[in-house]
């Protein structure tokens, strides 16, 4: 019987890193059944395949090995080989909760029946350090047509957290394997321009941010943002002003160089926002333009009270689900 889920997990040296049999195992662990489970080894030189073989156990798991081609292509070759109508991706260092698909696949069936337009749906996510502490809440609202929303910043916040059709897939290509970075930005972009997307605003994966993930600060990340945008605006319709859309890239980085000390370079991305389109400019933005020239002992005040104000928010949240 052909699987109603296929779900694609691409490692690199996911032994070595540690966290892949966290997300092989929350896979099994969950509630809805119908799936398949595709391991792409992206050419790992350490014992990667053997921590999969003993899954391979479960007929539901397949284990993939291919040379080193990069996130987008691991995606690309497991969903050639993929059979089932629907399809997820799952990063190996994130962990799903038991009843994510559950919760899926039950939204689509309750609140999608009647729209044959829709193509992708979205978790909220629960954010973990490294070793699995709860370091925060995220989720967006946007709903149905969020094609604009997407060019001002990605806010899927995890491809592990989403759930798209096979058709869709069919109609917008594959992911875009010449970009090392975004590729997942350029996608949803793709998909949001002729389908209705949708959230289901449950926290039901856990999304690991590690000083792995501490390279989307540099220049070349920044590089591969403005590609992708450079990209997208080329089929865009008038109504989305250029202008504004590189001028909300330039201050989302500026605000990720504030997060790690880079005061001038923040201040240099807020002012070339500025300039593109001064209604974007915010008044968190300029507090945090004040704040920046003070350095790192006012900085460090105000993260202190916000971590404070933060940590009483998580305990909240935490006492809720209990």
């Amino acid at each position: 019987m052909t699987p109603k889920v296929s779900i694609i997990c691409p490692t690199f040296n996911g032994a070595s890193r540690g966290y892949l049999k966290q997300a092989i195992e929350s896979v099994l662990r969950q509630s809805f059944e119908s799936y398949e489970l595709f391991i792409v080894d992206d050419g790992s030189t350490d014992h990667t395949k053997e921590v999969c073989e003993p899954y391979l156990e479960d007929s539901r798991v397949h284990y993939i090995f291919q040379p080193n081609g990069g996130p987008a292509s691991a995606r690309n070759t497991g969903i050639s080989v993929s059979t089932g109508e629907f399809i997820c991706f799952l990063d190996d260092d994130d962990i799903w909760k038991d009843e994510k698909l559950q919760r899926q696949v039950e939204f689509i069936d309750a609140q999608l029946s009647n729209f044959s337009d829709w193509g992708m749906v979205f978790t909220w996510v629960e954010l973990i350090d490294a070793q699995g502490n709860i370091l925060g809440y995220r989720g967006h609202r946007q709903t149905g047509l969020i094609y604009r929303d997407l060019f001002f910043g990605n806010i899927i916040d995890a491809t592990s957290s989403v759930l798209v059709k096979r058709d869709v897939l069919n109609q917008v290509g594959l992911f875009d394997e010449k970009s090392k970075q975004c590729e997942d930005w350029d996608m949803w972009l793709r998909i949001a321009r002729n389908y209705l997307i949708f959230p289901i605003q449950e926290y039901l994966v856990k999304h690991r941010e590690h000083k792995d993930r501490l390279s989307s600060s540099s220049e070349e990340a920044f590089s591969y943002e403005n590609a992708v945008l450079k990209k997208a605006l080329s089929t865009a319709p008038p109504e989305i002003n250029p202008r504004d859309v590189y001028a909300s890239c330039y201050i989302n980085r500026g605000i990720i160089y504030f997060s790690h000390s880079e005061y001038r370079k923040f201040r240099t991305m807020l002012i070339r926002g500025a300039r593109l389109s001064p209604k974007l400019v915010t008044i968190e933005n300029i507090f945090l333009l004040l704040i920046s020239f003070f350095g790192d002992r006012a900085v460090g005040i105000m993260k202190r009270a916000k971590q404070e104000i933060h940590k009483m928010w998580i305990e909240h949240k935490v006492r809720e689900t209990l």
